[in-house]
């Protein structure tokens, strides 16, 4: 896990690097990008010679299959775009709160989506409350320190978007991985492919498109920071989705909640914030939530 969540801290790292830079206000084409990268990598692992295309697991039925790969491309492409946008109206951490806080969420569907009996106990719904509280807090702390930055409240409505649809995507994933035995190739290409085809339809006939590829022609370098971001990224899904593949969504959401704590620290790092004892407070809070999920797991019987 530790090797995926690098690969998550790299590609949280970039995309607040693209959106500092002066004129950037592209979220739709910079999540277009994003998808259209994995979806591209995910297609050449496939076909390489030592990729995943040996050791398929035939069967499942065809029907549900496609069913739910199209229901986890509509959500991947909601998720992505309305969280990358966001950042135009709010500050970087309260984007990370938001989306970490879908641990609850993701608990909550999957009874409806995964249906396998599964059953959380009092340590997971404590991990899941500290997590959110801690973050919560943390980002209220960074806003206090730069009161300066706007937190509209489209942004936070397009957050309230993107984490409902983040929520469900570990489901529907695990859904496909471990119901419906489709290959993990095969899911991902799939549905990267089809999101970015998606989000493509939508920045041209938005205009976006036209103004985001003028603002490369401009700045071309942005367009390396977008691509290195698709590949670190793409990197840090397949970790991600063998352990959701393993264990289940919501291991892969608590793990993930766990590596947002090492973003946000490194946000400070990188981009100078400053560090009060309200970011203490809160990183302390965290600490406790993941110290109960762990807890929680180790308690569990394999």
């Amino acid at each position: 896990m530790c090797i995926r969540d690098s690969f998550y801290v790299a590609h949280d790292a970039l995309q607040e690097r693209a959106f500092r830079r002066p004129g950037f206000q592209f979220g739709w084409f910079m999540t277009a990008c994003e998808i259209g990268t994995m979806a591209a990598c995910a297609l050449i692992w496939e076909r390489s010679p030592g990729g995943g295309a040996k050791g398929h697991e035939p069967g499942g039925d065809a029907g549900p299959r496609r069913k739910y790969l199209a229901l986890l491309v509509l959500t991947i492409a909601v998720s992505q775009g309305t969280g990358s946008t966001a950042l135009r109206h709010v500050n970087y951490p309260v984007k990370v709160a938001f989306k970490s806080c879908k641990l609850v969420p993701t608990m909550a569907f999957s009874r409806y989506i995964v249906r396998d009996g599964k059953r959380y106990g009092v340590d997971d719904y404590a991990a899941a409350l500290f997590m959110c509280v801690g973050l919560a807090l943390l980002s209220a702390a960074d806003l206090a320190a730069h009161a300066e930055r706007d937190t509209q409240a489209a942004g936070l409505m397009l957050l309230v978007v993107a984490v409902c649809s983040d929520a469900v995507i570990p489901n529907l994933q695990e859904k496909l991985l471990r119901g419906l035995k489709l290959p993990l190739g095969s899911m991902v290409v799939l549905s990267n492919a089809g999101s970015f085809l998606v989000v493509l339809a939508f920045i041209a006939a938005t205009g976006e498109l036209g103004r985001a590829v003028a603002y490369l022609r401009v700045h071309q370098d942005a367009a390396l920071w977008l691509l290195a971001q698709g590949l670190v990224g793409y990197a840090g899904l397949r970790c991600y989705l063998n352990v959701i593949r393993g264990l289940s969504g919501v291991a892969g959401v608590l793990a993930t909640s766990a590596r947002k704590v090492v973003t946000l620290v490194l946000s400070f790092i990188l981009f100078k914030k400053p560090f009060t004892g309200s970011h203490a407070t809160a990183l302390a809070v965290l600490a406790v939530g993941v110290g109960l999920g762990i807890r929680a797991k180790h308690r569990k019987p394999r």
